[in-house]
């Protein structure tokens, strides 16, 4: 039978005399040898090369061969490499030992060179098979076993304990320097998790899961360290972890890894995986699953019924536009609306996008919803002659469907264009400035108004009013809320008011709820006042004359008087 040049075997005799005996033997196989003296220079060695089939001998000075394949059948990596024993001991209990310790043939010196070469020949062939399955089950770059094998391992084992790691920014080290740097951060990632786990004579299966994600398996964690909390426990790695620096050729680079503690789950690794994207999104170093899971997996199976009830909504034509009244503090009278979104319930109760909005981003239906309110805002303020504001995200300025649809409402409707007024939500930070200038810059082409709202929290700023000079600046709710009883909160919305003021932008005070806040904006100066003081929003375009009833009566008065 051939050999591939790269079958290697690992020749592990304190005599170097035996082991050029066995490598004479064996000459005419065209195998590639490996040479070690005892028990732990084989440990290393084979971490190192990954033989296909070891030779061990019985008696050897530092650790003898016993020793040695115990130790290597309690690494994944080596459970299923054939190991030979050929040693001078042949007594029954020597080769019961052998196997109990994981050899799987013994040969008793001298031997039989055809024995030795047929043995070698069977082996190897089971190597090769085992290699085969190692495609399947390791990581071809750090050869580490895989997700397959976790899962493996996790089917036949109940109440496993796992630690889930990601390198902290992987991606980007892949991204900046390149796939090779990335995997040899991986590869020194994986020898220090093995050099520390022995530090601590804890016995731990690795496993390397994904690119920059590993978990570690732990035999008996309660046996081996039940008596550390696993709070403490994730506190201890990663501290180590992060004092940690691996050398990247002419850099070094600082490790730092994420942590998720896991146990007692029929589902162990996707779960872990849960919390660990939780654990990121929180910013933290660790999370233990089990005290965040439960409540993990309610909020999700709420926001996939939400994420149902908007698409059904949206199906059954349930997204409809409110409309709030905006008060001309100078005129003393409604000029304008915002259009706020709402979703009918099945049962006709009509749902805050509060409750639903974030689920639509997650269920990919924003957009949908953005594009359904503008077709109907344009369709009902063809016949209004009043001013209207529209919500826009970043997302819905990114996104080319929604500026498609935009545009072509507004070419359709000239007439309309003049009066509308986007309202540009700052409530995510705008990836690039570009897009955003110049959709404002296209959109003002047609005449349309440009308003900042929540200016005052966020990711709104001076420089950006002045680098876009909108039309309207709306001042946020908790700045206005407090500026009866807050002296910041009054000096604050006094600054916004008169640093607009003189680049001729015009400011709303928002979430104005009652009287003592609307007198305060006035004192101030704002030019536009919205909230329930005002009105509430409504489904139709409610006004003072139209809809008294639906009007705070001091407002009325104040009306009255002004």
């Amino acid at each position: 039978m051939k050999h591939n040049k790269l079958d290697t075997i690992l020749v592990v005799d304190d005599l170097r005399t035996n082991r050029m005996v066995i490598k004479k033997a064996l000459e005419k196989e065209n195998y590639h040898f490996i040479e070690a003296g005892n028990g732990q220079e084989a440990l290393e060695l084979a971490l190192e090369h990954q033989p296909d089939v070891i030779i061990m001998d019985g008696l050897m000075p530092v650790m003898d061969g016993f020793e040695a394949v115990k130790t290597l059948r309690t690494l994944e990596a080596f459970k299923r490499t054939p190991i030979l024993m050929l040693s001078s001991l042949s007594d029954e209990a020597s080769k019961l030992k052998a196997i109990k310790v994981g050899v799987n043939d013994f040969i008793s010196k001298p031997f039989e060179k055809m024995e030795l070469i047929q043995r070698c020949r069977s082996y190897m062939d089971i190597a090769h098979i085992n290699s085969r399955y190692v495609l399947t089950t390791r990581d071809p770059y750090t050869k580490m076993p895989n997700l397959v094998a976790l899962r493996q391992t996790l089917s036949t084992k109940r109440g496993a304990t796992i630690v889930l790691m990601r390198i902290d920014h992987f991606r980007s080290v892949d991204a900046f320097y390149g796939e090779e740097y990335a995997r040899i951060l991986e590869k020194e990632f994986v020898k220090y998790l093995i050099s520390y786990f022995q530090s601590l004579d804890l016995m731990v299966l690795c496993y390397h899961t994904a690119p920059g994600e590993f978990v570690v398996s732990f035999e008996d964690f309660k046996r081996d360290i039940g008596h550390i909390a696993p709070h403490e426990f994730c506190e201890m790695l990663h501290e180590h972890i992060h004092s940690y620096e691996i050398a990247l050729d002419k850099f070094s680079y600082d490790v730092s890894a994420t942590l998720c503690f896991a146990s007692g789950s029929d589902c162990l690794y996707e779960d872990a995986g849960f919390a660990m994207d939780w654990v990121i999104e929180q910013k933290k170093n660790y999370v233990v699953m089990n005290e965040v899971i439960d409540q993990l997996k309610a909020e999700t199976k709420e926001n996939i019924n939400k994420v149902h009830m908007v698409k059904k909504a949206i199906e059954e034509d349930r997204i409809v536009p409110y409309f709030q009244p905006i008060y001309d503090n100078k005129l003393g009278e409604i000029t304008k609306y915002e259009t706020l979104v709402r979703l009918v319930a099945e049962d006709g109760k009509i749902i805050s996008p509060f409750f639903f909005l974030d689920a639509a981003k997650n269920g990919n239906y924003y957009l949908q919803i953005t594009m359904i309110m503008l077709e109907k805002v344009f369709a009902i303020f063809k016949y209004v002659d009043s001013e209207v504001t529209v919500n826009l995200s970043y997302l819905d300025m990114a996104s080319s469907q929604v500026s498609d649809k935009l545009f072509t409402l507004l070419k359709e409707n000239p007439d309309t264009a003049n009066r509308i007024t986007l309202e540009l939500l700052e409530d995510e930070e705008i990836e690039n400035d570009t897009v955003f200038e110049t959709f404002i810059q296209k959109v003002r082409e047609f005449g349309v108004k440009i308003a900042i709202d929540d200016f005052g929290s966020g990711y709104s700023n001076f420089q950006r009013i002045m680098r876009i000079s909108p039309d309207f600046v709306k001042i946020d709710g908790s700045i206005i809320k407090n500026i009866v009883t807050d002296k910041k909160s009054q000096v604050l919305t006094s600054v916004i008011h008169t640093f607009s003021q003189s680049l001729n932008i015009k400011t709303v005070a928002e979430f104005v709820s009652d009287e003592d806040i609307f007198r305060k904006v006035q004192e101030i100066g704002i030019d536009y006042t919205q909230g329930y003081f005002i009105a509430e929003p409504h489904d139709k375009l409610v006004t003072l004359q139209s809809h008294p009833a639906l009007f705070h009566a001091k407002l009325l008065e104040g009306v009255s008087q002004s």
